[in-house]
């Protein structure tokens, strides 16, 4: 609605204007397209968000009902009930005065940037990165530096992160197993890491919460390779254990911090529901074997986004290392101004919804997000249809 004449809008906070130019608001309005064609009967395959389709597991779900049961309807203590926060260290191999527990990863993220962050401070993350970085650094009053990784792979480069480090510059954030990208980080890149970080006294932050989705082996951890007492760790159960909704996730980082994340969550939050730790606690007593086929699946889907669409000409894709996610590379072809273009003509054509990669940072443009989290027949539907649409489409880059 238009301002009523002569109208003057009160003042609002520096920091509205960055939030909102970090948005990605014009790839991500494809979402809205898709549930308007699906709505008008539309048959959509959406590959698009990481919403994985399998139920969270039964322990989980029985334990909530039980804590509402029971009455666990109140505050909880700032840092996470005792259970969960042992729970957690258990699984890390840390001490439990290390962990903070929080609605989700994303809450986790927002809490580190605006306790180690400064106005102004900068945030060097690999570009591609995950899309609300960059709005969750501005939240903070800092900025998100992408520093552009090499494709098709985008492997982490630390020597471009090296070149990227000016006065301001407060602290790396990596994603591993990557999103968008499935790229994972080795021991010898966290290492390589861990010396940047010594050298110009920064921190570490390692978004980890694709971690149990390790499609060729172990999950490396920043915890084992990272900078001591300058590593801070990122986690949740949204996506290892399909607890998307619930909003649980964790920060670990040294105990001296604990108490200024004590004072964030009060200031911000008030805490995670009890109910909800208590499902997550259970979660977490799931056996590995159980939650194996979950896991697993991701594997085996990445590897038929491969076979399906890694030969398509004017097209690349990178094997994911881990995640729920595939990176395509489409900027071989002339379909659309750009990789927003492609991802609304491919909708409108096929009722595949994907989502454009330049809202995952610049180096991103060129590229689409092809989520894994479909069954197996819907999925290689999707990809069927996508390879038919690219098919005869190659042609001179944008």
């Amino acid at each position: 609605m238009a301002d009523a004449p002569g109208h003057v809008r009160p003042p609002v906070s520096p920091r509205v204007a960055p939030m909102l130019a970090a948005g990605a608001a014009e790839a991500f309005a494809i979402l809205d397209r898709a549930r308007a064609l699906a709505e008008a009967g539309r048959d959509v395959i959406a590959l698009s968000i990481g919403q994985p389709e399998s139920p969270p597991p039964a322990a989980a779900i029985e334990a909530a009902q039980a804590g509402l049961a029971a009455g666990r309807t109140g505050y909880a203590p700032l840092l996470g009930e005792p259970a969960l926060r042992a729970a957690i260290a258990k699984a890390r191999g840390v001490s439990a005065d290390e962990v903070v527990v929080l609605p989700g990863a994303q809450a986790a993220l927002a809490a580190v940037l605006h306790l180690i962050c400064g106005e102004g401070d900068e945030v060097l993350s690999p570009d591609p990165h995950y899309a609300t970085y960059a709005g969750t650094a501005a939240a903070a009053g800092a900025r998100l530096v992408g520093v552009a990784m090499a494709p098709p792979a985008f492997a982490l480069d630390v020597a471009r992160l090296a070149a990227a480090v000016t006065p301001r510059t407060r602290a790396i954030l990596v994603n591993t197993p990557a999103n968008p990208t499935g790229r994972a980080i080795s021991a010898e890149g966290f290492r390589a890491l861990a010396a940047l970080c010594e050298a110009h006294d920064l921190w570490l932050i390692s978004d980890e919460v694709y971690g149990s989705l390790a499609h060729g082996g172990g999950h490396v951890s920043a915890l084992a390779h990272g900078p001591a007492e300058r590593t801070i760790l990122l986690d949740s159960l949204s996506k290892s254990h399909a607890m998307t909704g619930f909003r649980v996730g964790w920060a670990i980082a040294p105990a001296w911090l604990m108490p200024a994340f004590e004072e964030w969550s009060a200031a911000a939050i008030f805490g995670v529901a009890p109910f909800v730790q208590e499902a997550a606690v259970a979660a977490l007593g799931v056996p590995e074997a159980e939650m194996a086929a979950y896991r697993a699946g991701f594997a085996r889907r990445a590897r038929l986004a491969v076979e399906m669409l890694g030969g398509l000409p004017g097209c690349a894709l990178a094997p994911p290392d881990g995640g729920m996610f595939a990176f395509l590379r489409v900027g071989g072809l002339r379909v659309g101004d750009d990789d927003i273009g492609f991802a609304r003509a491919l909708l409108e054509a096929t009722g595949v919804c994907v989502l454009p990669g330049s809202a995952f940072g610049s180096a991103g443009r060129g590229h689409v997000r092809l989520s894994l989290t479909a069954d197996d027949a819907r999925l290689a539907e999707g990809l069927s249809r996508l390879a038919g649409f690219v098919a005869g489409r190659a042609g001179a880059r944008w």
